[in-house]
């Protein structure tokens, strides 16, 4: 039997066959090849066994889930305050998997000043992002969430706190996840959402997962020069074929930002994350 891994707790997975969730373990040949069977995995089961894993399309590593057609990063305007660098940190994450992503932009009804969010989404714009402000209170945002969703498999990301299962209780109403409070002495979410869990919704799947308030970034610098949201289209034209795009000459994504085919907001945004990773390679002089 075919099916698709929708949660795993304890060595035991979920498994989703047809319309039929069966329990299963896999076999003890796959710890041995050190090979983890992960939720979104297509795999074939016997006799509660799964004893084959499809090959996968794509991975992720945080949270840990396969074969995802869109990662949808949720943001919310307020407790916690939506922060671009993280936004930023994760679209590159993603395109670093070479996942399509989007931004859903929560709690609009909390929104003070419109003109920063036209600023995020002008921002996001140049570099093709598609942006959504959402609130559970607006039944016409959740209807534009749910078309966005449609036949895929999407994987939330973002903070704890900024409305994930909300989200899901607001797309799928007999769903009832739990969802968390925001703390404002600790100024973070707390944590509902244990576990990486698969949701059949909008004819596909969506993956809810833990929040985190940080994500460390698994590659190098030269990788954020190429797979930070927008430059790829710029960088590939730059001089130097391991240019940074910081102060190097013929630097196609310098000449964009001058050009304000990139938004200012988003290179500050790079120049930061840029700091916080290692080289793969000692850059010669």
């Amino acid at each position: 039997m075919l099916g698709t891994i929708l949660s795993s707790r304890y060595g035991q997975y979920e498994v989703l066959v047809d319309d039929q969730v069966i329990t299963c373990k896999p076999l003890g040949i796959f710890r041995h090849l050190k090979i983890k069977p992960l939720v979104g995995d297509k795999v074939e089961i016997k006799d509660n066994t799964i004893n084959n894993i499809y090959s996968r399309k794509n991975f992720l590593y945080r949270p840990s889930i396969a074969n995802v057609d869109e990662v949808a990063i949720v943001m919310s305007i307020k407790e916690p305050m939506l922060s671009t660098l993280l936004i930023d940190k994760f679209l590159s994450y993603a395109n670093f998997f070479h996942i399509p992503s989007i931004v859903i932009i929560s709690k609009a009804d909390k929104i003070d000043d419109e003109k920063e969010i036209i600023r995020i989404k002008n921002a996001l714009a140049k570099l093709n992002v598609t942006v959504v402000v959402y609130s559970k209170f607006d039944k016409n945002s959740i209807i534009e969430v749910k078309k966005l969703f449609l036949h895929k498999i999407v994987v939330l990301m973002g903070q704890t706190g900024v409305g994930k299962s909300t989200l899901l209780n607001a797309l799928i109403p007999s769903l009832k996840r739990e969802v968390g409070e925001y703390s404002l002495a600790l100024g973070r979410g707390k944590h509902q959402t244990k576990e990486v869990i698969l949701i059949p919704c909008c004819d596909g799947f969506i993956a809810d997962t833990p929040g985190f308030s940080s994500l460390e970034l698994p590659f190098f610098k030269e990788d954020l020069a190429h797979c930070f949201t927008g430059f790829a289209q710029y960088a590939n034209h730059c001089k130097y074929t391991d240019c940074l795009h910081v102060n190097e000459q013929g630097c196609k994504v310098k000449e964009a930002l001058k050009e304000t085919k990139i938004d200012e907001l988003s290179y500050e945004n790079y120049l930061k994350i840029l700091g916080e990773l290692k080289m793969r390679k000692d850059r010669y002089v």
